[in-house]
């Protein structure tokens, strides 16, 4: 079995190789992290000697924001490989591997969430600014890693094709700005409980003077497992009403 497991996730690194579209994306985040690092103290220096804002003091927040594009990267590039499995007909044949379909999808979207985990942590240290520790931001990246799957499965479960598939990312795209709902009061910032990313967010931030204080870090990491985890099992079982 863990043979066969390894198998998939080479053929799966294959594909992406073969594929320009895909095989960017694993690198947005990193570039994005790079960019900003160079682009936000001196943009700070320059806004708050203009305006007296200081930009520089929602850091952590620019940080949890960071943390969480590769779930959201790899989980896209994850989709499209379950997408063209589907429109090819592969996804019918799944049943007759080793692994089967569970086991299939399983070590799919447990290598790319590996891989968006493991670009989490290394996000923080590239962008080098709103370091809230070492454990918060691995718990930011555990919860990133969790938006791979839903990504992932939500494009499959969802969309007819790859055209339609990058007009729903479009409008995906929205959940990057929920970390800023812990900018809100309540009952507005209520809105955002129901997504992964903003208890993200409250783990790294929540305690920031801009949050007006916040849930205990525990307490938001826990919750946003839960939040994912809930998210993953109902788009689990649309995606697989989608393919039987």
């Amino acid at each position: 079995m863990r043979g066969n497991a390894l198998r998939l996730a080479a053929a799966d690194v294959r594909l992406v190789a073969r594929d320009p579209l895909l095989l960017i994306m694993p690198f947005v985040p990193f570039l994005a992290a790079f960019a900003l690092r160079l682009i936000l103290p001196p943009l700070s220096a320059f806004i708050e000697g203009a305006t007296g804002f200081n930009l520089l003091g929602y850091a952590t927040l620019v940080r949890v924001v960071l943390i969480l594009f590769p779930g959201t990267f790899y989980g896209m590039v994850a989709g499209f490989l379950l997408l063209d499995d589907r429109d090819d007909g592969v996804s019918a044949y799944w049943s007759a591997t080793p692994v089967g379909r569970a086991g299939y999808i399983a070590v799919r979207l447990a290598l790319f969430s590996l891989a968006a985990f493991a670009a989490g942590l290394a996000i923080g240290p590239i962008l080098g600014i709103g370091s809230a520790g070492p454990w918060r931001d691995a718990g930011a990246a555990f919860l990133g890693a969790g938006q791979t799957a839903f990504f992932a499965l939500f494009l499959a479960a969802v969309a007819a094709d790859k055209v339609e598939g990058l007009a729903i990312l479009k409008a995906m795209s929205g959940l990057d700005i929920v970390p800023l709902a812990i900018l809100l009061p309540l009952p507005a910032r209520a809105l955002a409980w129901a997504f992964p990313q903003y208890w993200a967010a409250e783990l790294l931030a929540g305690d920031a003077p801009f949050a007006g204080g916040g849930s205990s870090p525990y307490l938001a990491l826990a919750l946003g497992a839960v939040a994912s985890v809930a998210w993953i099992a109902v788009l689990a079982a649309k995606y697989r009403k989608r393919i039987d």
